[in-house]
């Protein structure tokens, strides 16, 4: 499908991602450091802009983490923290910097080499990234977050069977995680295998942890194969009607129906 803006607001179709509405069809992350921008929320005060306001979050975050972190930067969960909060604001050479840092105190750690790895990918240098990740999997091959975050890697550079192949790794090894689930429908959706797409999206939503982009991808998918009412009913669940008819809409102007 070629890449085309069809309204503002709307859909946008780019051959690797779709947006639709505020819902973009992405693959998932795992993400577990937590407390410095736990304040953060709860000292932010909204401003009724949800984009204004998570930035602001973010920003406060990244204060706070690197406050921690010049108090103790040996600390490694100041290290995870603060990179993961500098990579939040877009700060990712910086990121990479501190991880860099961080593995000369903890030489190998996998959890700093999957964030370095991270770090990586999203400045575009996908080799040392898919090297950093692998050398993680040496030291823990039973993490299937590692395997996650290496299909995530190949879904971005394109590699379709790369990505699918990990994510089935990723599954053997945690078979509930929802994060998996979506990543290999959202994969099968973007390969337009629509049917595979949403047997694994269907299995995300059901699980207690599913999230509002999770519902999004499955009403996506749903919408595309024609299924709209489906699709209306699980849109509904996070967007306000106006955006509902306006996603249906477009799903049925892509698909070529009235």
């Amino acid at each position: 499908m070629p890449s085309r803006q069809l309204t503002n607001n709307a859909l946008v179709a780019t051959g690797r991602y779709w947006l639709i509405g505020a819902a973009m069809v992405v693959l998932s992350a795992c993400t577990s450091v937590s407390n410095p921008s736990q304040q953060a929320q709860t000292q932010l005060v909204s401003t009724g802009d949800a984009a204004t306001d998570q930035q602001a979050q973010a920003f406060r975050a990244t204060q706070l983490w690197s406050d921690a972190y010049d108090a103790k930067p040996t600390d490694i969960v100041n290290i995870l923290g603060y990179a993961k909060a500098l990579a939040s604001i877009g700060s990712d050479t910086r990121a990479t910097k501190i991880l860099t840092d961080g593995l000369l105190i903890y030489p190998n750690n996998s959890d700093i080499l999957r964030a370095q790895a991270k770090a990586l990918s999203k400045q575009g240098l996908v080799g040392p990234a898919l090297r950093k990740m692998n050398l993680a999997i040496k030291n823990r091959p039973k993490d299937w977050r590692l395997y996650n975050d290496i299909g995530s890697i190949h879904s971005k550079m394109g590699e379709k069977t790369l990505a699918l192949d990990s994510f089935k790794q990723a599954l053997k090894l945690a078979p509930n995680e929802p994060s998996i689930q979506t990543n290999l429908g959202v994969t099968y959706m973007l390969d337009r295998q629509l049917i595979l797409a949403e047997k694994h999206l269907a299995i995300a939503v059901n699980h207690p942890e599913a999230t509002r982009q999770m519902r999004q991808n499955y009403a996506f998918v749903l919408g595309l194969q024609g299924k709209y009412i489906l699709a209306r009913k699980i849109f509904l669940k996070d967007l306000p009607l106006s955006q509902v008819d306006e996603n249906i809409a477009q799903l049925k102007k892509i698909n070529g129906d009235k």
